[in-house]
């Protein structure tokens, strides 16, 4: 619905721009290109008046230049008066007036790193493991991490053997993964949880940000920026007005 609005403002913002370089046209050359200006000016101000964002950013500049070149044909057309070339630059400034100021914030406002939407109205995340800015639509929010570490399992412990003793001590040599059942052995590592004893591999408690599958015990030494996506569940870092 919101795209859909979106549209339907900028249909009636460009007719309405129309209509006025159609106005304008009656004072000669000068109104052609204050025409020109106003219908900038009214795609512009519309976006900021009615609180809409373009997803793309030349859509507001092509109306504007549509809407001021469709103003000056219905003009001109069947008219035996002989008009200035120079009048046709109408749409140029419609086009630039109303691109300028959006291309300026679009290069502003901060963007998914992933995906490159922006980030104003959306939920936005520090992914704890790559670092990049995620904004919600790629963010998997059971999982606490951006949708390209997801993908390519990015680790988010080290995988030095000297951390991991630090935090859970003695490594076990036998039984089964709790999560993945996988058997303990020289090539996958197992560590018991200090809270129920239970027993998961170094993948699952990597995959399960340093939480444990049954009693919920988390790894003390968690880093910061993964702790708030750990029990309580992932929470926005910051909403973008």
């Amino acid at each position: 619905m919101t795209r859909l609005r979106t549209y339907v403002l900028l249909t009636a913002l460009g007719v309405l721009a129309a209509i006025v370089q159609l106005v304008a046209t009656r004072w000669g050359l000068a109104g052609d290109l204050a025409g020109g200006l106003l219908c900038g000016a009214i795609l512009l101000g519309g976006m900021r008046a009615f609180a809409f964002d373009v997803e793309h950013i030349y859509l507001l500049p092509l109306v504007a230049a549509a809407a001021s070149l469709l103003g000056l044909v219905f003009e001109k057309v069947g008219s035996e008066v002989v008009y200035s070339p120079a009048a046709w630059a109408a749409p140029l400034l419609a086009g630039l007036l109303s691109g300028a100021p959006a291309l300026g914030l679009s290069m502003r406002g901060a963007k998914c790193q992933l995906c490159h939407v922006r980030l104003r109205r959306l939920l936005s995340f520090s992914c704890p493991r790559c670092h990049l800015m995620a904004c919600e639509n790629c963010w998997h929010f059971e999982r606490g991490r951006c949708s390209l570490c997801e993908t390519n399992q990015v680790a988010l412990f080290p995988l030095d053997f000297s951390w991991w003793q630090e935090n859970f001590g003695s490594q076990a040599h036998g039984g089964r993964c709790a999560l993945c059942l996988r058997l303990a052995d020289w090539d996958v590592a197992h560590w018991p949880c200090k809270g129920c004893g239970h027993g998961q591999c170094r993948a699952c408690w990597d995959d399960n940000n340093g939480q444990c599958s049954r009693c919920g015990w988390t790894i003390p030494d968690l880093p910061t920026d993964v702790r708030e996506y750990v029990a309580a569940g992932a929470r926005p870092e910051k909403l973008n007005r």
